[in-house]
């Protein structure tokens, strides 16, 4: 297969957001996406889910896509490998787990320990939220416009606690400083702020990158897709980084990226015209 110079090759590796990226904001569809999905699958590029949704939520979207590859979740919490699906593995001392199906690499802490501190904290500061632990499913599907069933699976959290800030906006930044006293991690999503271990978006999708070039000839060209201030070490770190323009809330900031493409549409249209733009335009 022949190899195009520079940044555009031949084997790439797509990470997408999910909320607002791939799916609606408002509707979670993601019909729209559906030409370059089919494209993607057509020419055997994986698609990794990196997200801030549960496992149950995105393993359901992986079977209703039909799609076997990798995912990350809570916010690059974990990553979950299909088994058998690399021959060869990396040797590193992320804790790796049986989850039936997958392989479970561990980069965060366990929700209890989060919580745990939370309770502290909590104790010692006045900021007002609301968080995933004190709602009932029908208290998160008025805030989210998800169903029932969805809302459950939303609450099957591992390795976060997502709030939603009901303070003043000018005083997220002090609680975040004041929460990473506490060891934790806190980033912001387009519906809420993701309290978490020391994990990203970037650190699992580095490492799996990583797994794909072990198992490869070629070096692959990740392409991520985002729309929030929670994608932005994933766009970082990405070859080529496509900023997804949202109905709601600013495109993430970012800078000095070497290759970055800004969406023309919102949601799945933005993320189907510039996929296809791109690989069409490149294959």
């Amino acid at each position: 297969m022949n190899q195009k110079a520079g940044i555009l090759e031949k084997d790439y590796i797509i990470a997408t957001d999910l909320d607002g990226t791939l799916l609606d904001h408002h509707t979670y569809r993601f019909n729209k996406a559906m030409p370059a999905l089919e494209y993607c699958d057509n020419a055997q590029v994986p698609i990794i889910f990196n997200t801030s949704k549960t496992f149950a939520e995105t393993e359901r979207l992986c079977k209703t896509l039909n799609n076997n590859h990798p995912f990350i979740i809570e916010n690059g919490s974990a990553l979950y490998v299909p088994k058998h699906y690399f021959a060869r593995e990396l040797e590193v001392n992320i804790p790796r787990f049986d989850a039936g199906a997958y392989w479970l690499y561990k980069f965060g802490l366990n929700r209890s320990e989060i919580l745990s501190r939370l309770t502290t904290f909590k104790a010692q500061h006045t900021y007002q939220y609301w968080g995933f632990n004190s709602m009932s499913n029908r208290d998160l599907c008025r805030v989210t416009g998800l169903s029932l069933e969805q809302a459950a699976s939303a609450q099957e959290r591992q390795f976060s606690e997502p709030l939603l800030w009901q303070d003043k906006v000018e005083k997220l930044a002090a609680f975040v400083k004041h929460l990473q006293l506490f060891g934790l991690n806190v980033i912001k999503g387009g519906r809420f702020v993701h309290v978490l271990g020391q994990s990203n978006k970037a650190k699992p999708l580095t490492f799996l990158k990583e797994m794909y070039e072990l198992n490869s000839d070629n070096q692959q060209t990740l392409i991520a897709l985002g729309d929030s201030d929670n994608d932005k070490d994933m766009l970082n770190c990405a070859d080529i980084a496509i900023v997804i323009a949202s109905p709601v809330h600013e495109n993430p900031i970012i800078e000095q990226h070497p290759h970055l493409i800004r969406s023309r549409y919102q949601g799945p249209d933005g993320w189907n015209d510039s996929i296809l733009t791109l690989l069409q335009d490149n294959a």
